[in-house]
C-alpha cells in the first residue's frame, strides 16, 4: 500500500486543497504533524466556502456554522458527529484548549471572501490578510504549545507575507472568476476595472498594483527576521512558509 492511501482525510484534503501547507507540516514532529494537519484542513475547508457555494448568502450561512461549531467545542458541547473536519477538530481543540478568538478573526476575515467589493486600500487587504492567515499561524503555535512574544510577532509577519503572496499570484485567476481583491483605490488611480483583468492585453497595466502587494510581503517577511536569533525553533514549520513566499515573490 503506498502512503498517499494510508494518510488520513485531514492530511490528504491539506494535501490537495494547501499543498504548501501540507509540506510545512511534514517538518513538524509525528505527535504535532497530524494536529497540524486537522488545523489546516479546518482552514481549507473555510478558504473554499466561496468558491464550493452558488450565492455569497449561501457561504454566510456556512460561515455561521463554523462558527457555531467553534463556539459549541470551546463550550464543551462537541461537534456534529460524522463530520469528517469538525470532528478531529473539535477532539483537538477540547485536548488543547485552542483560543476561540483566532477561530473566530479567522471566520471574521473570510467574510471578505463572500463579498463582491474588493478591500478599499492597501492597508484593508494586509488587514484581512492578518485576520485569515495570522490568525491560523497563532492557533498553530498553540497547537505547537509556543509562546514567546518574538516567535509570535515573526509567524504573524511571515503568515500575512504569505497570504498577501498568494493574493499577488493569483490576481490573473480571480480576476477570470469574475473578482479581484487587488485594493479599489489603486485601480481607480489606474483607471482599472474587473474587466480590464480579464484582457491580456490590458492587465498588465495592473503589474505596479501587484508590485506593492509584493513589496508590503516582502517589508513583512524582513520584519520576521529581525527576530531569527530569539525564535523558538520548535516553531520551524508555522515559519517555513516565509522561504516559500520569497521563492514566489522572486518569481513574481
Amino acid at each position: 500500500m503506498s502512503i498517499d492511501k494510508k494518510i488520513s482525510y485531514v492530511a490528504d484534503m491539506v494535501k490537495r486543497y494547501d499543498r504548501d501547507r501540507y509540506l510545512t507540516a511534514l517538518f513538524a514532529p509525528s505527535a504535532i504533524r497530524e494536529k497540524l494537519l486537522t488545523l489546516y484542513a479546518f482552514n481549507a475547508e473555510v478558504a473554499r466556502i466561496r468558491e464550493t457555494v452558488t450565492e455569497p448568502m449561501i457561504g454566510q450561512m456556512r460561515l455561521q456554522w463554523w462558527r457555531d461549531v467553534i463556539t459549541a467545542v470551546s463550550e464543551g458541547k462537541g461537534a456534529p458527529k460524522g463530520h469528517p473536519v469538525a470532528e478531529p477538530l473539535a477532539v483537538l481543540v477540547e485536548s488543547q484548549t485552542l483560543s476561540l478568538g483566532n477561530f473566530l478573526s479567522l471566520l471574521e476575515a473570510r467574510e471578505q471572501d463572500m463579498s463582491e467589493d474588493p478591500p478599499k486600500t492597501m492597508g484593508e487587504l494586509v488587514g484581512y490578510c492578518r485576520g485569515s492567515s495570522a490568525s491560523l499561524s497563532r492557533l498553530a503555535l498553540e497547537v505547537m504549545e509556543v509562546k514567546d512574544a518574538s516567535t509570535l510577532e515573526s509567524a504573524e509577519s511571515v503568515a500575512t507575507a504569505w497570504a498577501l503572496t498568494g493574493i499577488a499570484r493569483a490576481a490573473r485567476h480571480l480576476a477570470l472568476s469574475g473578482r479581484t481583491m487587488l485594493p479599489s483605490d489603486a485601480m481607480a488611480a489606474k483607471g482599472l476595472e474587473i474587466q480590464d483583468l480579464q484582457h491580456p492585453d490590458k492587465a498588465g497595466r495592473s503589474a505596479d498594483i501587484i508590485r506593492g502587494i509584493c513589496n508590503e510581503a516582502r517589508m513583512l517577511l524582513t520584519a520576521a527576521r529581525t527576530h531569527k536569533k530569539k525564535i523558538d525553533l520548535r516553531a520551524l514549520p508555522v515559519l517555513l512558509p516565509a522561504t516559500l513566499a520569497e521563492s514566489y515573490l522572486n518569481t513574481l
